[in-house]
């Protein structure tokens, strides 16, 4: 029987392309997260809006302000 060792290329190029899978699922979460953080962004927004139509023309600030107020 023949024990042979992998040679050190092999292995170095097995870990780059472990590394690179590694990078492109950590990429395809944080897309997920990042896509799954926008729709609930723009869906409250949306909530908003409809119960507040007052808020449409204002500044960021300025509806910031105004749920302060209505706290």
């Amino acid at each position: 029987m023949s024990t042979q060792k992998p040679e050190p290329e092999v292995v170095r190029k097995k870990i780059r392309q472990l590394e690179n899978r590694q990078k492109i699922l950590l990429n395809r979460k944080a897309d997920t997260e990042r896509k799954a953080r926008t729709h609930r962004l723009i869906e409250r927004g949306a909530i908003l809006e409809s119960i507040f139509p007052e808020i449409v023309p204002m500044t960021g600030e300025q509806v910031k302000e105004f749920l302060e107020k209505r706290r």
